[in-house]
This record gives structure tokens, C-alpha cells and sequence, in this order.
């Protein structure tokens, strides 16, 4: 298929560049032709009687019966018309003739013109000035050219053979070259695979590392990317944002690992001293993530999930929708979890007492449109995912990667 579409597109370049060809070819075969009737001109130049005249019309007659020319008009070197004859039996391409004339362009330069008559025969009106050896112009001839059957059945043979030529050489490359061209894309697309695939191995390990030193458990990893991800489906976020977003759920407290374990493993409030240190947390994330080009663009939650939406958090200080999208998602998606599950220092809340803290920062904390979203979706979501197991949570993240990164 592939070698056949080729053939046709470039087989149609090379019959128009043929095409030019012939049309110069044809050109210089009227043109050379044409230099027959000097000698004719030259005699009348040097006695323009009325005798010689008529030897003229003579001449150009038998010229034009023996030759190519079907029409043929002299004129003197004032570009006054001396004869005109033509062909009766070729009478019928007259109106061509008149609709082709060359005759304003009379002048030093060669003019010609193809044009078609019945079943593609291929005429050439041609306006040259009659020079003699010292490139006096002593007349102007404006004749009709008429291609031979067996000059067109040579343009057919060598249009034919060029495309011959064409449609050969693109199936020998296309039988050759082209599997071989096909084995080093797979290739390439295996390696891509495989690279995708580490950078997706790298992301979870990385996140469950962080994640096992905060909390002994990964759990927490994979159950806030999948309500994330949810979340992002139902507002229709697109493939693109979805991977940066699903990147970001993961690293999203990266930055712990830079949080000294006095801090980060304290089982009481911490002071306003060792908050501040907290918080630190979001900056060291994107000093590590920077690092790494692939996951660059998991800034938007990894600096900003802690932000609120009346400009009460912390990463910027941003409000409103001067968050960014991921981070407004990924803030619901956390606090969710957070409140669903059981922790060292609390029990898991219900999913309606959850419901209700979460409304009570709606528009302060939560973006309006947003939760309004989560609201239909949270009762399915709490139901499949917080009591879920491990390997169930595991098996629906895989399945979020293969949609999102491996098929992308």
C-alpha cells in the first residue's frame, strides 16, 4: 500500500517535470526548423520584387508540405506581413491559431506556445526573427508547428519509461529498505517503551519511600492519586494535565525527606517554630523534582497543595483560581484521604462527618466548583477505595498509568 501511494505521488511529479521537458524539447525542434526559411528571406530582402515574391510563396508552399510547418507567415523586417500560407486540410485549428497569436511579440526573442488539437495532437506556434550570420534580422516567421506520430509516440515512450523507472525504484526500496526502516522504529518504540516504563517504576518507588518514612505505609500514595485522578475525569481535565497531575499525586510531599525526624515523626502539635520547618517541605520537593526534567511539571502540586483558596496557604500565598488547577484537585483529593483514614493519632471519620469538615471550608479552603464535583462522586469513591486493600489499589493505579502514560 505504502510503496503504491508513493509511486502515484511521485510518479506525478516526474510526469510534469517530463511534461516541461517535452514542451522544451518540441520548442527547439520548431525553432531549429524555422532557420530553413532564412535562405528564403534572405533572397526576398536582397530583391523584393513581385517575381520573387511569388518564388517565395513558391518555396514556403513546399517547405511547409515537406515539413513540419502546417502554417507559416513571413513578415519583412518593418514587421509587415509578406505571405501567409496554410495547410487546408488543417483549417480547423484556425480559431487556436488566432487565440494563441504571438504577433505583438515580435522582437529579438525566440516566443513559442503548445497548445492541443484533436485527440491530443500537439501543436507548437512559434514567433522567431530571421537573422542573417551577422544577426541582422532581415523578417519575423509566425508558424505552426505540428508535432509527428512518431515524435508523440516518443514523448509517450520516454514519459512511460521515466515512470517505469519510478514505480520500479520505489517498490525495490520500498521491498528493501522500508522493513528495515520498520524494525528500527520498533525498536525505537521499544525503547521509548522501556524508558517509560522506568520513569513510572522511579515514580512510584520515590513516592512510597517518602511516603513509608512519613506514615509506614504507601497506601496513602496510591489512594490520593486514584481520588485525584477521579476527580479530574469528572471535570473532563485533559491527557496532558492528567499525567502532571498523576506525577505530582505521588511526589506530592517529596520534600519530606529534606524534614528532620523531630518534626516530621512528632506525635503532638507541632510549635510555630517547627511548622515553619513543616512547611519547608513544598520548596526542598521542588529543588529535588527540578532535577529531573520528566518530572518537572508536578511543580504545580508538589509547591502548591497546601495553598487555600482564600490565600490563607502557604507555597505562594496564591487564591483563588491563581492556584493552579492540579493543586485545587490534588488539595480536595489529600484532605479527603486524610479525614477517610485511620492514622496513628486518630481514628478514620465517617464519610458524611468528612463531607461536612470539608464543606465547612468550602470556598476558604476547598474551590466551590470543585467540591461541588467531588460531592457526586465521593460516596463511590469512599466505598471502592478507602477500605481497599493494597494489591486492589495497586492493581486500579496500574491500570490509571496504562491509560494515561503507556497508551499516550
Amino acid at each position: 500500500m505504502v510503496w503504491a501511494v508513493l509511486s502515484l505521488v511521485i510518479g506525478a511529479a516526474v510526469y510534469f517535470i517530463e511534461i516541461s521537458k517535452i514542451d522544451q524539447y518540441v520548442g527547439r525542434m520548431a525553432a531549429e526548423e524555422s532557420r530553413s526559411f532564412v535562405k528564403i528571406m534572405q533572397d526576398y530582402h536582397t530583391a523584393p520584387e513581385a517575381d520573387q515574391r511569388e518564388q517565395m510563396i513558391q518555396e514556403s508552399q513546399r517547405h511547409i508540405q515537406k515539413g513540419h510547418f502546417i502554417s507559416v507567415e513571413l513578415y519583412d523586417g518593418n514587421k509587415q506581413k509578406i505571405i501567409e500560407k496554410r495547410l487546408p486540410k488543417e483549417e480547423a485549428i484556425e480559431g487556436k491559431i488566432q487565440m494563441h497569436s504571438l504577433t505583438p511579440f515580435m522582437g529579438k526573442e525566440v516566443h513559442f506556445e503548445k497548445f492541443y488539437g484533436q485527440a491530443g495532437q500537439i501543436y507548437v506556434l512559434i514567433l522567431t526573427p530571421l537573422k542573417t550570420e551577422t544577426n541582422e534580422i532581415i523578417g519575423y516567421l509566425n508558424g505552426v508547428y505540428k508535432v509527428t506520430a512518431d515524435t508523440m509516440s516518443e514523448i509517450r515512450r520516454r514519459i512511460a519509461f521515466s515512470l517505469l523507472q519510478v514505480v520500479f525504484i520505489i517498490f525495490l526500496t520500498t521491498a528493501v529498505i522500508y522493513p528495515i526502516v520498520l524494525m528500527l522504529n520498533r525498536g525505537l518504540i521499544r525503547l521509548t517503551t522501556d524508558l517509560s516504563h522506568a520513569n513510572i517504576g522511579m515514580l512510584k518507588v520515590l513516592g512510597s519511600a517518602v511516603a513509608k518514612r512519613d506514615s509506614d505505609t504507601n497506601l496513602h500514595n496510591y489512594r490520593v492519586t486514584i481520588y485525584a485522578v477521579r476527580l479530574a475525569e469528572a471535570i473532563g481535565l485533559k491527557s496532558s494535565n492528567m499525567q502532571a497531575l498523576i506525577k505530582g499525586s505521588f511526589l506530592h510531599d517529596v520534600g519530606k525527606i529534606a524534614i528532620s525526624d523531630n518534626i516530621l515523626l512528632k506525635p503532638g502539635k507541632l510549635t510555630n517554630e517547627e511548622f515553619a520547618g513543616m512547611k519547608t517541605h513544598v520548596r526542598h520537593g521542588i529543588d529535588i523534582i527540578g532535577h529531573y526534567a520528566w518530572l518537572r511539571d508536578a511543580a504545580d502540586v508538589v509547591l502548591h497543595h497546601h495553598e487555600k483558596f482564600d490565600g490563607t496557604g502557604y507555597g505562594d500565598g496564591l487564591k483563588n483560581t491563581s492556584i493552579p488547577l492540579n493543586a485545587r484537585i490534588f488539595a480536595i483529593a489529600d484532605v479527603f484521604d486524610a479525614l477517610t483514614s485511620e492514622r496513628p493519632y486518630k481514628k478514620a471519620f465517617s464519610l458524611a462527618a468528612a463531607m461536612d469538615i470539608m464543606h465547612a471550608g468550602n470556598g476558604s479552603h476547598f474551590d466551590p466548583e470543585l467540591l461541588a464535583t467531588f460531592d457526586t462522586i465521593a460516596g463511590q469513591l469512599h466505598a471502592e477505595v478507602s477500605r481497599s486493600k493494597g494489591a486492589t489499589l495497586e492493581t486500579a493505579l496500574d491500570e490509571i498509568v496504562d491509560r494515561y502514560f503507556r497508551t499516550s
